[in-house]
């Protein structure tokens, strides 16, 4: 069965706002077993919108719109999609009654006009609920095609696109499995792939890469036992690199492994400003693993909370192995954890030198009493270099603690 998805705002063809929708429905309709045929990105047009449409019912059996389901003028998709299909739209009171009941609550005023579209219903379809906002979705099957409209924030859309699977005619059953590379190109696992499934009829498969971590590999197949075969042969040849075979983040599966082992954690920041913290605390109960976090911008901080030396600090500066050395040893004393990580560097855009540049980072991996020190130069933007930073001492946790192959 094929599947398309359909992506309307101005916020997104401007560029205003990145788009993360089109990347998870298409990871998690492929993973049900759909051949996603098309994503495209229009904006908030009738014209534009009801041309995709047309499109996309051309070749796929199953369209996912996105967007446009909210309270101001420019929010045209269900009333689009009801003129597409020559349907009514009518108006559910009781549903609007919670609607101004809940914003009243909130805001201590009356509505605005506008959230009257939120309870706008289209005739012959099914409503989805939204346990994150107020727009809901809906579903609705024409001839032999089935059409569902999800909100646009990536939270809300998430939620009731788990409501539209009750509704969704799914393909024949599917299993699948995702594969977590590290260190590795999205070329060399793909060439690997195509040479090793070249063995194997009816597994497919596509790649993506995961920003700050690496390439992941999603197979599918209806025999398992194939499948299993495949993850076999992957292991097999790249041990030392697979993080997981079943789709997790790396982040989560740091954190699986501390909780196996019942070890504690926490972190030292200077430059990533408190997001390898963030990446931590991502994981729904990692307070169980997770002590807390220090972001020790100034010296006089990592002196202070961290007890780094100042002799440290004037010898060999901020950015340095050795002052990232005293700041993992310091959050786990401070903490009383068995594992300490540490970040510092120089995020940019100003603040480098010759000798030591924008992008350059020194981390430090405490275990017990074993502390190993790295020295990275990372390039990009503020941001990126910071989430980098964050990401790259994970991966050498779990590379120290989960990976026996490894070699420094």
């Amino acid at each position: 069965m094929k599947a398309a998805i359909l992506l309307t705002g101005d916020e997104i063809t401007r560029g205003v706002v990145k788009d993360s929708n089109g990347g998870y429905l298409a990871e998690s309709l492929t993973a049900l077993g759909f051949e996603v045929q098309s994503i495209v990105v229009v904006p908030d047009s009738r014209e534009y919108i009801s041309h995709e449409i047309r499109t996309a019912l051309s070749r796929a059996d199953l369209l996912v719109i996105t967007g446009g389901l909210g309270t101001t003028f420019d929010d045209i998709t269900l009333q689009t999609v009801a003129d597409y299909l020559g349907r009514e739209l009518s108006f559910d009171s009781e549903y609007y009654s919670a609607l101004e009941e809940s914003f009243f609550k909130r805001f201590s005023r009356e509505a605005p006009a506008g959230l009257k579209r939120q309870a706008l219903v289209m005739q012959d379809s099914v409503q989805l609920p939204n346990i994150s906002g107020s727009a809901r979705g809906s579903f609705v099957r024409t001839e032999n095609k089935e059409i569902v409209i999800l909100p646009g924030p990536p939270m809300e859309m998430e939620a009731v696109f788990m409501e539209a699977l009750k509704h969704i005619t799914l393909p024949p059953k599917m299993f699948s499995r995702t594969i977590g590379f590290l260190d590795l190109t999205e070329p060399e696992v793909e060439d690997f792939t195509e040479e090793m499934l070249s063995r194997f009829s009816g597994v497919k498969f596509v790649t993506r890469v995961r920003y700050f971590s690496g390439p992941t590999v999603i197979l599918s197949a209806s025999d398992e036992s194939v499948l299993e075969e495949v993850c076999r042969l992957f292991s097999e040849r790249w041990k030392r690199y697979i993080y997981t075979t079943t789709g997790e983040e790396l982040v989560e599966v740091v954190v699986k492994g501390l909780r196996e082992k019942n070890l504690t954690i926490s972190v030292a920041e200077s430059c990533s400003g408190g997001r390898l913290s963030a990446l931590l605390t991502s994981v729904p109960g990692v307070s169980d693993v997770f002590s807390g976090g220090i972001v020790s911008y100034s010296n006089e901080s990592k002196m202070s909370l961290l007890k780094v030396s100042e002799n440290s600090l004037s010898q060999h500066g901020a950015v340095s192995e050795e002052v990232a050395f005293e700041m993992a040893a310091g959050t786990s004393r401070l903490f009383g954890t068995d594992v300490g990580l540490s970040v510092t560097g120089i995020a940019g855009p100003s603040g480098g030198s010759d000798l030591k540049p924008v992008g350059l980072v020194c981390s430090a991996v405490r275990i017990a009493d074993s502390i190993e020190t790295y020295t990275d130069r990372f390039k990009g933007a503020r941001e990126t270099i910071q989430l980098r930073a964050a990401s790259t001492v994970l991966k050498r946790l779990w590379r120290l603690f989960w990976n026996e192959y490894y070699i420094e």
